[in-house]
């Protein structure tokens, strides 16, 4: 064997960016018939779920066949990208596509236990399919290696695929080992290209690495299995494999007599195969002309790694593989000694000044190398006069080393003062020390309460991360001990509590007392009611989300910190008081709430008819069955906005909207006389429509501190539970119904606004007020970059809404961080119906808008991402789906990689695009056909 062969090439997983390759070559093999009754088809958007399993010719048969593969990507049951399927063909002989199909999905993006799905599917009238049979394969192997070469999978006739890790439906007949790690260095030879298999090029990637003995392939099949008809099959096929794969001696005039006389008898015995066989082919890798195995790897993985030895499946661990690096040690000990006084008199060269300038432009959360953290403890002192420095300061610090965190310590108490919103990336989980997390709260202290509620959300999710064992034994002790002493604990606390920050005569002494985040927490909840009642209902509703055994340890803390809350008001003074009893007024009038819609929900009928139920549910009053009268009750807050007092529900006035989960408008009668409306929904998750509508709002506030006003809507919504929750409701239309039935924007528009003033000339142009055009263009600038940034996804007419001011604005969040629907969805919703009301000076305005709000939202990207990296472990469905991405996908939105002109040039292709895309308008008209439907 040459030496060159004897390298081995490979990539991790993480740092391949390039979408995944199948190549769907033929099905061999015969085809049974089964005799079943006729069952109904189903569209071809569901058919890759079938469970119509009915055959009616077999491959042999000379009749016209149209069929194609689907293939799809899952992974602990969840699809992790839309299917791919092959073009439509006709067939009269061999089914044979020989296809290559790029999958929607990158090498990076995979999981560990990524399951490949293909089903075969065949079109037997213009609108009917049925499923043929299915098979899956899993994309990495037990050593953690990407599959490569040609795989011949058998097919289970008349199943839709399981997507299960422990499938059903297995490709690969015989069993799994699954008991190794999931890094393994296996070795390998440099890899022999097949014809005709199209390779992955990836710039600026050099992987040779290391040179080991190779190790052959295990050869095994199915002496005993109950597929004897494979043996032969599997058999050859993995001996071409591993000659193609450099397992073998390379004898080229033997290799040429050999593997055409093996090809030979392989494609004889897929031909007389009993069961139907679908060949595939998984691309294989290149770089630099060098072709590479694919490893899993992820560089937070904290998985035991294990090494083969030689030629044997003997795995041996390293006992000293965990053990100290004596090296490492000694090198930090004689680096970051505290004999180094002269760091303090260190001044960067103009070189390490600007590595140390793109250090601090990481976003939050970026690992920093070992040379990075050395050279920012070597300059720490320098660094100190920088604010945004402290948290990449504190990365690098080893917190099990005691001289090095009383240094730290020494000179956090030294350290410019950081922002407010800098501080919030101090209360998440990667900071542990109680010091730090006090003084990230001692700058929270200095927040106002405006500022406060913005970031309130995220406040209460980092509560999971504190260090109970040292801050907050008393609130641990609150879950277990009830005895009748316990109040005096609480009013020891509540006083304590009392001196807060506005009461306290020295401001210096209360700014450096260190306060935990829950104390401080409850203690802005003494002072400011409306802080009290979102505080309660944010964390009231983390107490029901123990779904695993997790989360259950984490619902049991914030039971016990709400317990601590309604304990402290009930204490302090009689304002508190006043406000604990408010809450569970609330608390009572959403449980009936509750009742009530469960009720009408159960109902059989038309939304008419259900609107009259609830209704005479309604005037029962204290006979209802919920045993509560909506019609006259005491004055309590709205929850959803607790500066309002409501005294009861017009039933005359409620509406059950067409809706899978049936929302409720309900009318309050305020204290004032006033009339606040807003939308029950029961059966709804609204915890991620809370999130992005907070998020909406602080960019509002951010916008408005720079003097622009882009007229945002950003409504209140609020999560009283899992399941349930309020909605505001805001008076308008979706554009669905305002084209149905004036056919432009521009009509609705001039048919809803009045007439006031004749010598507007906006008005004398198209009969529009000017304050009306001139909300609508920056409402829609604003709502298309916002959009943009969060990645909002199903965005279709029925959920972007028009107010009869002029201003534009978009609802029902379920899709974030670039999730959709739909295939091939446009990252920005800007359409001709939006943009043909704009004439060239109009739309010029509206590209200024876009820009500017573009420019400034960037300079605060890091505000953003830490908001959303407190929200990585609240469960919100679409960050929990890729958790340790969601970050980075926010960040790549506002592409910060480049200056603000290639910014705003980068923006207007968006926009561009965006306009002139036709998918959108044919979403549009099939969502239209399906709600005339239902």
């Amino acid at each position: 064997m040459s030496a060159a062969s004897e390298k081995f090439h490979f990539i991790f997983s993480h740092e391949l960016e390039d979408r995944i390759q199948i190549k769907i070559a033929s099905v061999d093999g015969e085809r049974t018939q089964q005799q079943q009754q006729q069952q109904s088809q189903q569209p071809i958007n569901d058919i890759f779920f079938s469970n119509n399993s009915s055959f009616i010719r077999n491959l042999s048969d000379t009749k016209r066949s149209e069929p194609y593969v689907l293939c799809q990507i899952f992974s602990d049951g969840q699809s992790l990208c839309m299917p791919v399927q092959t073009s439509f063909k006709s067939f009269t002989d061999k089914w044979n596509w020989n296809e290559w199909l790029t999958l929607p999905l990158r090498y990076c993006d995979l999981p560990r236990h990524a399951i490949l799905a293909l089903s075969i599917h065949e079109i037997i009238s213009p609108t009917q399919v049925r499923i043929i049979g299915s098979t899956t394969i899993s994309l990495f192997d037990s050593d953690g290696t990407f599959r490569q070469g040609i795989y011949d999978l058998k097919v289970w006739p008349n199943v839709p695929p399981d997507v299960k890790f422990n499938s059903s439906t297995p490709g690969k007949i015989e069993p799994i080992s699954n008991h190794e790690q999931i890094l393994s260095n296996h070795t390998n030879q440099k890899i022999k290209p097949v014809a005709s298999v199209p390779t992955i090029t990836t710039a600026n990637l050099q992987y040779n690495r290391k040179q080991i003995t190779s190790k052959p392939l295990n050869i095994t099949w199915n002496d005993d299995s109950a597929y004897p008809m494979l043996d032969e099959l599997s058999r050859m096929a993995k001996l071409i494999k591993t000659q193609c794969d450099g397992h073998t001696i390379n004898q080229e005039w033997l290799d040429q007599l050999t593997l055409a006389k093996t090809r030979t008898c392989l494609d004889k015995e897929r031909s007389n195969s009993k069961s139907m066989l679908l060949m595939i082919e998984f691309a294989r890798t290149t770089i630099n002309n060098n072709e590479c195995i694919v490893l899993y790897f992820e560089p937070t993985c904290n998985d035991v790694l294990n090494y083969p030895i030689g030629y044997t499946d003997l795995v041996v661990y390293d006992p000293e593989l965990d053990l100290e690096n004596i090296v490492e040690s000694k090198h930090l000990k004689l680096s970051r000694s505290a004999r180094k006084a002269l760091d303090k008199d260190l001044k960067p060269t103009i070189e390490q000044r600007d590595k140390l300038m793109q250090i601090l432009a990481y976003p939050p959360g970026q690992y920093l190398g070992d040379d990075e953290q050395d050279l920012v403890w070597k300059y720490r002192f320098f660094l100190s006069q920088h604010k945004k420095a402290l948290a990449k300061f504190l990365q690098c610090v080893h917190w099990d080393k005691e001289e090095e965190v009383k240094q730290a310590l020494n000179l956090l108490e030294q350290w410019v003062t950081m922002d407010t919103e800098d501080a919030l990336e101090l209360l998440g989980p990667t900071y542990h020390h109680p010091k730090v997390r006090s003084y990230a709260v001692s700058r929270l202290r200095q927040a106002p309460d405006e500022d406060l509620l913005l970031y309130l959300l995220q406040l209460v999710q980092a509560l999971r991360y504190e260090r109970y064992d040292l801050n907050n034994i008393s609130m641990m002790d609150s879950v277990t001990d009830e005895q009748t002493n316990s109040n005096d604990t609480y009013e020891n606390f509540a006083n304590a509590i009392g001196q807060s920050d506005s009461t306290c005569s020295d401001p210096t002494k209360t700014s450096s007392s260190e306060v935990d985040l829950s104390t401080f927490l409850i203690q802005r909840a003494c002072e400011k009611p409306v802080i009290a009642n979102y505080l309660f209902w944010y964390a009231y509703v983390e107490c029901e989300n123990n779904s695993s055994a997790k989360d259950k340890a984490i619902s049991d803390i914030f039971q016990a910190f709400v317990k601590r809350l309604s304990m402290t008001l009930k204490t302090v003074n009689e304002q508190t008081q006043q406000v604990r009893l408010s809450i569970e007024a609330q608390k009572k009038f959403v449980d009936k709430l509750v009742e009530l819609t469960n009720i009408v929900k159960r109902i059989q009928g038309s939304a008419k008819f259900k609107e009259d139920k609830l209704r005479s549910l309604l005037l029962a009053g204290d006979d209802s069955p919920v045993k509560f009268n909506f019609l006259n009750f005491d004055p309590i807050p709205l929850p959803l906005d607790p500066e309002t007092k409501i005294r009861r529900i017009n039933p005359d006035k409620i509406k059950i909207f067409k809706s899978a989960k049936l929302p409720f408008l309900f009318v309050c009668e305020a204290l004032d006389g006033t009339e606040y409306p807003f939308i029950f929904k029961n059966g709804d998750d609204l915890r991620q429509d809370q999130l992005i509508l907070q998020i909406i709002m602080l960019m509002d506030r951010i916008l408005r501190k720079e003097n622009i006003d882009l007229k945002l809507t950003p409504y209140k919504v609020l999560s009283t539970g899992l399941k349930y929750g309020f909605v505001q409701f805001i008076d308008s239309q979706p554009l669905r119904k305002v084209l149905e039935r004036n056919r432009t924007i521009r009509q609705y528009l001039q048919s809803k606004a009045p007439i006031t003033n004749s010598d507007d000339t906006t008005q004398n142009e198209i009969g529009i007020p000017h304050d009306v055009m001139d909300a609508y263009v920056k409402s829609c600038a604003g709502y298309c970059v916002v959009t943009y940034l969060l990645g909002i996804g199903d965005r279709h007419l029925d959920n972007l809404l028009l107010r009869d001011s002029g201003q534009l604005f978009h609802i029902d969040f379920g899709f974030i961080m670039g999730r959709d629907p739909k295939p091939l969805p446009q990252a920005m919703r800007v359409s001709k119906d939006m943009m043909e009301m704009l004439d060239d000076e109009r739309f010029l305005d509206f590209l200024r808008h876009c820009f500017t709000a573009f420019i400034i939202l960037r300079k605060h990207a890091n505000v953003f991402a830490n908001l959303f990296s407190l929200m990585l472990d609240a469960n919100i469905p679409d960050i929990a789906l890729e958790r340790d991405k969601t970050v980075k996908k926010l960040l790549d939105k506002f592409r910060l990689d480049l200056d603000d002109e290639k910014a705003i040039s980068y923006l207007k292709d968006l926009i561009d695009s965006s306009i002139g895309a036709i998918v959108p308008q044919v979403y549009d008209y099939f969502h239209n056909l399906l709600l005339a439907f239902r």
